[in-house]
């Protein structure tokens, strides 16, 4: 049947007629049907005011990198009814610039800041399916899937990092009836400007810039193709230079200078040099005479905890299901994200949910969905779940040792057959995706109780990746430094004296990166632009190392009693080593080692 063809029988008017432009609404159509949504439905998701604060606070380009363009195009289309919007990677509406009428009406048809404009939310519509499609998606009028968006037209443009990784939407929204001219090239000429600007923002002095373009006129402009080196070793690109050259998320921080350009770098910007595509550039070089600001640093290939990221992504990708264990507060969520965003599931969603912070009587309906009317106070439209959401893409279950039994059950059925049937539904309907989950309990304690299920403790844990609390970390003063950046502190020109970092690294940190993060924003709140923080300006809990406990530096003394354990677990050896978080073989040479030493003794 022909593309056109198809969308006709939906119900929808073919989204273009040049064929050489991706026709892709139709699989969103699929999708939102899949989703469990309906033309008719009356979509209102959003979040809550914190959640709102707590996203923006994640995503520093909105402020420094999107505002300023979304005010100068909401100023230029001032008189058109019309509003810019900016979003997270889900779809979650961070702000919106523009007509001050029309974002009256922008508010009630759900444009306001933390609305939710994912696929799964709201069918087809320009962000959720820019999202989708990680390409720019215009939509208008009624091919929106949802009715109630019919009176609108879109056009979203996606923005992606320096690192290659989607970070949200721009979008440009209107009347269906008045569409503002050229609404495309407004808005991928804006995100192209935003992305250029984002590489340049998050040069530090350890990197240097190669600007690239056929046309030496273009160089300087948001047209020039622009890749960060450390080392000789690429850590950022534009979208622009990703697409020249053909790059992935895997070639940021692995792929080398001379991968790209086998012959040496002219001696002078006036050469042309020709890449590995066998295409001309005229180049210019930057070396960053200061340290600014990271919107978002890029991902160093040894984290600063030590833990071991890159087997874990080779896991993540074959579909083994990861179990996250450390203390709270350590950036179990965080890292599960990371994961995400580099791994091959990283084109679909990435669902959170934390099993600890429902009421049991919810769990149930927010995993698995439910049927309209299948409870008291259930919606008329139904729900789909969390586990449906998460479909080609992973679920992470946050505190997973704080389920119920009895959802433990149901859970470990859909993992094993992969479908979900909704709360009072009868039909199953099949889902893909890989399982994250974290918890800080000592889940092989739990099932050895009988607290926990053990099926279901092996088929969360095909691999355990511990994170160590912040106080172990080998590279604790980098992440302090790195941390700092983040938070603002060089986009102030605020800096850590050294004295004051290496003290900070010295402190237990109970509350881990929570903790340590709560202190740094209290100590930039209290600093003036251009100060340098001494451990003058620390708050009286934190100024002296004594008054914490110094983490114990391992020993003979400190060597946890492998015999003990054996005996806690009934000398089962796969638990023991689980809860030493050993190999089996490394427990074996342990328990020989202390058993000789015993008998020297």
């Amino acid at each position: 049947m022909p593309h056109s063809a198809s969308l006709t029988s939906a119900g929808l008017t073919p989204y273009c007629d040049d064929l050489s432009f991706p026709c892709l609404l139709n699989d969103s159509w699929q999708r939102s049907q899949r989703y469990g949504l309906t033309r008719d439905d009356d979509a209102t998701s959003f979040v809550s005011r914190a959640l709102l604060e707590e996203a923006r606070s994640q995503h520093g380009w909105l402020k420094t990198l999107a505002r300023p363009l979304m005010q100068r195009l909401g100023e230029s289309l001032s008189r058109a009814p019309s509003v810019v919007v900016a979003t997270d990677d889900t779809g979650l509406v961070l702000d919106t610039f523009g007509n001050n009428q029309f974002l009256h009406k922008a508010q009630r048809v759900a444009l306001a800041p933390g609305n939710l404009w994912g696929e799964h939310a709201r069918g087809t519509n320009a962000i959720g399916t820019a999202l989708a499609l990680h390409a720019p998606c215009e939509v208008h009028g009624s091919q929106h899937f949802l009715n109630q968006n019919a009176g609108l037209y879109c056009y979203g443009v996606p923005v992606f990092r320096p690192d290659g990784q989607i970070a949200g939407v721009l979008d440009l929204s209107t009347p269906a009836r008045q569409p503002v001219a050229e609404a495309g090239r407004l808005m991928r000429q804006a995100v192209r400007q935003l992305e250029h600007d984002w590489v340049i923002a998050q040069l530090d002095a350890q990197q240097w810039l190669l600007r690239l373009h056929t046309d030496p006129a273009a160089l300087g402009s948001a047209q020039e193709l622009l890749l960060a080196f450390r080392d000789n070793r690429l850590v950022a690109a534009n979208k622009l230079a990703m697409d020249e050259f053909k790059l992935s998320t895997a070639h940021i921080g692995t792929l080398s200078l001379d991968a790209l350009f086998p012959q040496a770098l002219p001696a002078s910007d006036d050469t042309a040099l020709t890449a590995i595509n066998q295409r001309r550039y005229h180049t210019r070089r930057q070396l960053p005479a200061r340290r600014v600001w990271a919107a978002y640093p890029a991902i160093s290939q040894e984290e600063e905890s030590g833990v071991e990221t890159a087997k874990a992504l080779r896991l993540l990708n074959a579909g083994i299901a990861l179990c996250i264990t450390g203390e709270t507060g350590c950036g179990k969520e965080h890292l599960s994200r990371r994961l995400h965003q580099q791994s091959q599931w990283r084109d679909g969603p990435f669902v959170a949910i934390n099993c600890a912070a429902l009421p049991e009587q919810l769990i149930e309906s927010e995993l698995f969905g439910y049927q309209p009317g299948a409870f008291t106070g259930a919606s008329s439209r139904g729900y789909i779940g969390k586990i449906r959401e998460a479909d080609g893409g992973v679920l992470f279950l946050d505190e997973i040792g704080d389920m119920p039994l009895a959802m433990q059950t149901r859970l470990l059925r859909v993992l094993q057959e992969k479908k979900v049937v909704p709360l009072g539904g009868t039909r199953a309907v099949p889902v893909t995706f890989t399982l994250i989950c974290a918890t800080h309990r000592p889940l092989d304690e739990m099932v050895a109780r009988g607290a926990f299920r053990e099926d279901l403790f092996y088929r969360i844990e095909e691999y355990r990746l511990r994170i160590p609390p912040l106080r172990e970390w080998p590279a604790l003063p980098r992440f302090v430094q790195r941390l700092w950046q983040e938070l603002g502190g060089a986009r102030r020109g605020v800096t850590l004296s050294a004295d004051l970092v290496e003290h900070i690294a010295r402190l237990p940190w109970p509350g881990n990166v929570r903790q340590l993060a709560s202190l740094l924003k209290v100590l930039l709140a209290l600093a003036d632009d251009g100060d340098v923080v001494t451990l003058n300006d620390l708050p009286p809990p934190y100024c002296s190392v004594a008054a914490h406990k110094e983490p114990a530096q391992p020993s003979e003394k400190t060597t946890p009693d492998v015999d003990a354990i054996l005996q806690s677990v009934n000398g089962n050896m796969s638990l023991a080593a689980r809860k030493l978080g050993v190999s089996r073989s490394t427990l074996y040479r342990r328990l020989e080692k202390q058993r000789a030493s015993a008998g020297v003794r």
